[in-house]
Parts: structure tokens; sequence; C-alpha cells
């Protein structure tokens, strides 16, 4: 599987590390057993191309810190290639700052949180969102 890491200089200097990035959506593709030999693009973006991103495609008018797109038609084979995650770095470090921790744990938790949207996972409910964030930290944990 190829990870590719892009616009990470919208971060700051300290959580510039896409081979962490990296590291970190490997462990998560590993986890879940993928062994895909597709493409995975993880892109960092400034707040305006991110909520124009929202807008255009989700038809949400609002901040998000990730958005994430399959490649494929829907079908959830394991071994087709990936897909697109995109990443808000305004986000990134706006809930680094509430949670108080890194904006470099911050950016791993949500390429993380992305590459599991690629695998299915939601977290639209109370329950996903209880099953996807455990999965999350785990990967986390591990890396």
């Amino acid at each position: 599987m190829t990870v590719r890491v892009f616009g990470a200089n919208l971060l700051p200097a300290s959580a510039r590390k896409p081979s962490l990035v990296r590291k970190a959506v490997r462990a998560a593709l590993k986890l879940e057993g993928v062994k895909a030999r597709g493409e995975l693009s993880l892109v960092f973006l400034d707040r305006r191309r991110m909520r124009e991103l929202n807008r255009v495609f989700l038809k949400h008018d609002y901040d998000t810190d990730v958005i994430a797109f399959r490649y494929d038609d829907g079908r959830r084979s394991k071994d087709v290639p990936f897909g697109d995650v995109y990443i808000s770095a305004h986000m990134a470090r706006r809930q680094a700052r509430e949670l108080k921790h890194s904006v470099l744990d911050e950016a791993l938790t949500l390429a993380v949180h992305g590459t599991l949207h690629l695998l299915g996972y939601d977290d639209r409910t109370e329950r996903q969102r209880r099953k996807m964030f455990a999965r999350q930290d785990r990967i986390l944990r591990r890396n």
C-alpha cells in the first residue's frame, strides 16, 4: 500500500512528521487486515479549502476535521485501492489545544480516524462512535 502525505507544511513545525503519519495509517491498515496494493493519499488542508470540500461534496457548511473518500464504487473489499483522507490543519490545531495534547498527536489521531472511515467505520451514532474511537485508540497505542 502506497501512503502519500501532502500539505504537512500547514502544520506547526513540531507536527510536520509525514513518516509518522504514514506509519500510523499503515498500522491502522495492518490491524484491520488490509493488504491492498492501492494508494492512500492523506492531505492536510487550510480552513477555507476544507470547509469548501465539506460544502461541495457533503453539503455541510461548517468546519470539520476529517473527510474521507474511497476510490472504489462502495464495495468494501480490502483488496481494492483505497482513497483520500482530507484533514483540516486548522481543526487539528484547535482540537489539540482543546484536548491538551500536541498537534502531532491530533494529526496522527485524525489520520487514523480518516483511514478507519475508508475501511467502513462510521461515527454517526453514539454506539458507532464508541466502537470507532476504541479501535482508533487501540491503533494509536500500538503505533
